[in-house]
């Protein structure tokens, strides 16, 4: 693709990624409008003074119609004034920007595993041409797929951590002070790594196991269809063994479309991850979301929901155009 046609296709995807974060902030406002139970801020900050409830009401437009509540609501989103009250030093932003690097060293790295792994077995299984163990790796995959995230943690944190101690808890906790982050010895995401890395195998592990099967599956429907190639048939003809011709020639030509899933396969790692998190009780933005939705904080989870989005549509864009330029069938 040329690059004149590579920045015009940059460029509809990014207005594209802007008009989902409006859709999704939209669809946001609507359920969080909608929930049941009276005067919403006695519901969620009864306890704050008058002072400061008026100050609420009057920030978001709770006594406004929907329509103006709306427009309020969108602008608060988009000028990142995540402030519960106009007086209020600190912001929701405040509160989660330090816990995005712990996210993003979850799913990051269980993306990452989860498809090179996937890969990896998938091209040895099928090079190998054996159907028992390509039905029986096959099938536990489905299965562990299958099976709700939470509930394999919850198991799996019950007897290795609890009952044997085997594998250490989460060591990192996070607490909220004058409206800020501060995990626990104040030593910041680098130097916490060394406490949290050990206690990051289980959850890491329940990602990739439970993960793994999308990226198998693939690898192998991808394979199959290039193994009738013409140009498979010509690695064939000159003497190459069924190992090589899987390795060097079909394997290397499906990788692409690995490389568009991850992408896509990221969002519902982040979004049945966030229930990790608060299994394990991991110091990300997904943990800070489930305590938000506790009380329905506005301010604090549309924040969530937010910088989850821009991630994640951040890492698609990039995709798409690094597959546009590599794919010149990428329109």
């Amino acid at each position: 693709m040329s690059w004149s046609r590579l920045l015009v296709f940059a460029g509809k995807k990014a207005a594209g990624s802007v008009i989902t974060i409006f859709l999704i902030m939209t669809i946001l406002f609507l359920l969080m409008n909608s929930v049941p139970g009276g005067d919403p801020v006695l519901r969620r900050y009864g306890l704050a003074s008058k002072e400061v409830q008026d100050q609420i009401r009057e920030a978001w437009g709770l006594t406004k119609p929907l329509h103006e509540r709306y427009v309020l609501y969108m602008k608060n989103v988009f000028t990142f004034n995540y402030r519960l009250y106009a007086g209020q030093e600190s912001t929701a932003t405040d509160l989660l920007l330090p816990l995005l690097p712990y996210t993003l060293l979850l799913f990051g790295t269980a993306t990452i595993l989860t498809y090179v792994l996937g890969t990896l077995v998938g091209i040895r299984v099928l090079a190998r041409k054996n159907k028992y163990v390509e039905t029986v790796i096959t099938a536990t995959s489905i299965a562990l797929y299958a099976l709700p995230v939470f509930v394999l943690a919850i198991i799996l944190k019950t007897w290795l951590v609890f009952r044997y101690g085997l594998l250490p808890p989460v060591g990192v906790s996070i607490s909220f002070i004058d409206g800020h982050v501060r995990s626990a010895g104040n030593l910041g995401f680098i130097g916490n790594l060394g406490s949290l890395l050990p206690s990051m195998v289980l959850p890491l592990s329940v990602l990739v196991v439970v993960g793994l099967a999308r990226p198998l599956l693939l690898i192998r429907e991808q394979m199959a269809t290039l193994a009738q190639e013409p140009f498979v048939m010509t690695a064939r003809a000159k003497g190459l063994t069924e190992n090589q011709v899987y390795s060097k020639h079909i394997a290397r030509c499906a990788l692409l479309p690995l490389l568009n899933d991850a992408a896509v396969n990221l969002a519902l790692i982040v979004s049945g991850g966030i229930i990790i998190e608060y299994v394990f009780s991991w110091p990300g933005i997904g943990m800070a979301l489930f305590e938000a939705l506790k009380y329905l904080d506005s301010p604090v989870v549309s924040c969530c929901i937010f910088l989850l989005t821009v991630t994640l549509l951040v890492l698609l864009f990039v995709t798409d155009v690094v597959s546009a330029y590599l794919d010149p069938r990428v329109s």
